[in-house]
């Protein structure tokens, strides 16, 4: 009965009741609002008070309403022109999929403090940039649709930055700010990592029953003793307090809490609180890691591992990891004009990152207007190709500034900022790749002066951080060949499209060296040049052995099948 009461009304002690009280009226939300007017001295009808509901006037209402309705124009455009009759049913497909994708997208970064609405809406916003980038890249290769296939790309890039903004507005209007905690997990996941400590403490001290037989090992007691041996040894009460079930429960219950009673109050009590008993919870944890299995006794071989112990410390790491890796927010910087930051949003202002994502932000449109003027510059082999490899960049641009929107690192050194410096590389190899000096005759690209500085100063605002190309450690050599290999792979699937969208013309675009296009030619060359890898992804995990073929291939001393 305890544990139903738990589960279903949410305490920690069930014996206590004034958290039976509260629980109740939480769960009977309209019996507790007929209490409260007739305490008031209302009339207590079923009827609920008439709450007016004020309309979005947020900064980016009036865009968003303009956004999409020029993007149905720009698909209806597509759709109905007479060059493109021969595509028209792909683009009415192209209609469909993008219109759910907005909607999805814009809905779902409104509710963006929770985490599963989060992720939706990132999600719509690389799916809105792929179809931007693929309508620029049929564009160029399309005689005389070019110019409408740029505006639908258009439209769909304001859709996308819009998605950026309305997640920054939803976080803002919900009071959150720099030190405010998101985590980032649901509320179901976070109840079902708490059942599981729970299950877990519970096969370790023995209070599940279960028979041993003759042959078997109290792996989970033994251990548990072991641990509890320790913690005493160690002067560490507190930790041992934790080895009791209810005493567990309620500060894993306490935290569950806070981060999903949706009030932005519980939120910002989150931040400190979970600061203290999170560190609670590592320190029991690396206890529990640093018991010496097998245990040192008298049996020469000693006992073997502790499968329970395992299970209670993982799934106690598990639990913790929710509320160590929490989300980001600094789109409120993308969101909210500079000048009101400071004292609305913390008095710490942006970090590091918060303002290299600012700083990109701007720089992408920039170098926007600058890629379209040269689109209107020619249509010859090399105008294409430049085009093309532009294009390609406002693409990784957008990807890099996604990958700084969720980042946490107050240094702006964290795993997604690493992540981005592979568009700068990217861009740095481009730059090179149409410089007439370095490489003569390579690739004519008569790009404009502010389009070659804007272009090198993204590309210093992604790997300056980092350093020189020298200090890289081999962690972040591993993430940017990670990250380079990718972009091959979804470049290679991205022109099987192009070429069955586009007349079957012999571009160089497609047959620059090598029978290779431009871009994958030049990712290759940057692998190849500075790491000395090659493209190919890591090999996909297989399975083990079964335990027959291992031993028979042991005994007759011959290679193994399944791991060949």
């Amino acid at each position: 009965m305890d544990n139903l009461l738990r589960k279903t009304l949410r305490v920690s002690d069930p014996r206590d009741p004034d958290q039976i009280a509260n629980a109740l009226l939480n769960f009977y939300p309209e019996e507790a609002d007929r209490d409260r007017r007739e305490q008031a001295g209302l009339p207590y009808s079923s009827v609920p008070d008439y709450v007016p509901q004020a309309r979005n006037t947020g900064p980016s209402s009036v865009e968003m309403a303009q956004a999409q309705d020029d993007l149905e124009r720009d698909l209806q455009t597509l759709s109905t022109s007479s060059p493109l009759k021969d595509i028209r049913i792909e683009m009415v497909g192209w209609g469909r999929s993008i219109r759910q994708l907005a909607n999805d997208g814009l809905a779902a970064a409104r509710l963006a403090l929770d985490s599963v609405n989060h992720d939706r809406a990132m999600s719509a916003r690389r799916q809105l940039g792929e179809y931007s980038r693929l309508a620029r890249y049929v564009g160029t290769l399309t005689d005389g649709s070019a110019i409408l296939f740029r505006r639908f790309a258009q439209s769909c890039d304001v859709l996308a930055g819009l998605i950026l903004v309305a997640i920054g507005e939803g976080l803002a209007s919900n009071g959150i700010t720099r030190s405010t905690s998101i985590v980032r997990s649901a509320a179901g996941e976070l109840q079902a990592r708490r059942n599981a400590v729970i299950m877990a403490l519970r096969s370790l001290t023995g209070s599940v029953e279960s028979t041993l037989g003759q042959e078997d090992w109290p792996r989970g007691i033994e251990a548990y003793r072991n641990l509890v041996q320790q913690l005493e040894a160690g002067g560490q009460a507190d930790l041992r307090a934790l080895l009791e079930e209810n005493a567990l429960s309620q500060a894993m219950d306490d935290l569950v809490d806070l981060s999903t009673g949706a009030s932005v109050e519980g939120l910002r009590e989150l931040s400190t609180a979970s600061a203290m008993l999170v560190h609670r919870f590592q320190r029991l944890i690396q206890f529990g890691q640093s018991i010496p299995v097998p245990i040192d006794v008298p049996i020469t071989s000693g006992p073997p591992e502790s499968p329970p112990l395992v299970a209670f410390v993982s799934s106690l790491q598990l639990f913790v990891d929710a509320f160590v890796s929490k989300g980001s927010s600094r789109l409120l910087y993308v969101a909210r004009p500079p000048i009101i930051v400071y004292g609305l949003y913390g008095a710490g202002g942006p970090d590091q990152g918060a303002i290299r994502l600012m700083n990109l932000t701007i720089a992408r449109g920039f170098l926007l207007e600058q890629v379209d003027c040269f689109a209107g510059c020619g249509c010859d082999d090399d105008d294409i190709s430049c085009q093309v490899l532009l294009d390609y960049l406002l693409f990784l641009l957008d990807r890099a500034i996604d990958l700084y929107a969720v980042g946490t690192d107050p240094d702006g050194l964290g795993e997604q900022e690493r992540r981005a410096t592979a568009v700068g590389l990217a861009i740095g190899a481009a730059l090179d790749l149409t410089d007439q000096l370095k490489n003569p005759g390579v690739l004519l690209c008569e790009f404009s002066d502010k389009l070659k500085n804007k272009l090198g100063v993204i590309r210093d605002e992604l790997l300056d951080p980092f350093g020189a190309p020298g200090a890289w450690d081999p962690g972040l050599k591993s993430l940017m060949v990670r990250e380079l290999r990718i972009a091959y792979q979804a470049e290679d699937q991205t022109e099987r499209l192009v070429r069955s969208l586009t007349p079957q013309c012999d571009f160089n675009v497609f047959n620059f060296r090598n029978n290779q296009s431009l871009i994958r030619w030049m990712i290759r060359a940057i692998l190849q040049d500075m790491f000395g890898l090659g493209t190919n992804l890591p090999s996909p995990v297989q399975m083990p052995s079964p335990i027959a073929s291992s031993m028979a291939s042991m005994g007759q001393n011959r290679p193994d099948y399944w791991s060949a």
